[in-house]
């Protein structure tokens, strides 16, 4: 029951309410049904015996008016009638004792009384009103009905604002930071509509301010590191010169990964993707990184791929970087085939779960375990191409996978 929706929780709610309210209604009926036919049966056999007593003493007409009005009855003297009722009324009873026979009639909800002694016969109508119990409680049944119903749609129509606030969450929890919510009640979800407002306002205005002083910082970065670059290339000692070069362009690589994570953490970003081969997208990996050969070893066949190839390739990057990085022995292991890409170094295992790793802007404490934005950029680009991140620990070695299987 914890993780039912509010709104399945009330239809249960109401729909057992309801079903207690007929089913005591029900009850009710059977028993009172059960009384009446009881009492009836009764009131019968008290007429019959009081008729076939009296017969005895042979009646007069007057006699025989007073008793029919003391017990509510009146003899049915139409012949044609009186053998209509008999022939093509419903039997509901019948007693034969030494006094004569008694037999009790329905017809369309009326009742009758047949009582034969010797030569003599009867056909009694019951004058007698039905009780209206079951009618009583059917009106109160019906007002219960309407109360419940009025109070459901009633409740309903009060969470209606919940509900319009949950769709507007899960809008801005899939990047759309341009919602508003306007209830102008001033209830609780009227309360939380304004704070989640005033939140928005908040991390809109925050996202902008990072998002400025991004684009500000690569600017103002960028200008110099081509200066330097341009001057590199006068240098007449090659050996400098293409050091220069290579940390000049390691310089520009790392901002257009803060390019990428601005993009990735403003929900901006769009993908395009190339058909290439894994080899160019390692070829380019390895242009990008200032390491030793001797760092990586590499199981790879080479095999096509449709992805956005320079996502994928600091995606790539990243990935060999961190596992040279924090290894103890320096040294990866890369291993590709079409299904999955496999990144192995020696080192302790995590102390927490991949996705304490792959959250934006890590903490201090990420960056001294040696995880930043690079495994943020890695998990994003991954979704981004409908690929799978995953991480296990075995034989004392850390393994990253990038799956492709699907």
């Amino acid at each position: 029951m914890k993780n039912i929706s509010i709104t399945a929780f009330i239809n249960i709610i109401f729909i057992l309410a309801l079903a207690a309210i007929t089913t005591t209604f029900l009850f009710f009926v059977k028993l009172d049904k059960e009384k009446s036919n009881q009492e009836r049966t009764q009131r019968y056999s008290i007429i019959a015996n009081s008729v076939l007593n009296n017969f005895d003493l042979l009646p007069s007409n007057e006699q025989l008016k007073r008793l029919f009005a003391q017990y509510e009855i009146s003899a049915v003297e139409d012949r044609l009638k009186k053998l209509d009722i008999i022939n093509n009324s419903n039997e509901i009873s019948y007693q034969e004792s030494i006094f004569g026979r008694v037999r009790i009639y329905e017809n369309h909800k009326k009742y009758y009384i047949y009582v034969q002694k010797m030569s003599y016969n009867i056909l009694l109508e019951d004058l007698k009103p039905e009780p209206y119990n079951r009618s009583i409680a059917l009106m109160l049944y019906l007002l219960a009905f309407i109360i419940f119903l009025a109070l459901y749609f009633a409740i309903r129509k009060k969470f209606t604002p919940l509900r319009t606030l949950d769709k507007q969450i899960q809008k801005f929890s899939s990047g759309d930071k341009n919602i508003k919510l306007d209830f102008p009640n001033n209830d609780e979800i009227g309360k939380i509509a304004k704070s989640f407002n005033e939140a928005i306002t908040n991390i809109n205005n925050l996202t902008d301010s990072k998002n400025l002083f991004m684009r500000n910082m690569m600017h103002e970065l960028k200008t110099p590191i081509t200066k330097a670059m341009f001057i590199a290339e006068t240098l007449n000692d090659d050996k400098n010169k293409e050091i220069l070069i290579r940390a000049f362009e390691r310089m520009n690589n790392i901002i257009k990964e803060l390019a990428t994570v601005e993009k990735l953490s403003s929900n901006m970003s769009v993908i395009y993707k190339e058909n290439t081969t894994f080899f160019k997208i390692y070829k380019n990996a390895m242009n990008i990184m200032l390491i030793d050969a001797s760092s990586i070893s590499s199981k790879i066949s080479d095999f096509d791929l449709k992805v956005d190839i320079s996502l994928f390739t600091i995606t790539l990057k990243n990935l060999i970087d961190n596992a040279i990085k924090f290894s103890p022995n320096n040294h990866a292991t890369l291993i590709a085939t079409k299904k999955k890409i496999e990144v192995i170094s020696d080192g302790e295992k995590l102390k927490y779960d991949l996705n304490y790793y792959t959250e934006p802007f890590s903490q201090e404490e990420k960056r001294k375990d040696g995880f930043g934005l690079g495994l943020y950029i890695v998990k994003s680009t991954l979704e981004l191409h409908g690929f799978k991140f995953l991480y296990k620990y075995e034989n004392g070695k850390n393994h990253f996978i990038i799956d492709m299987s699907k």
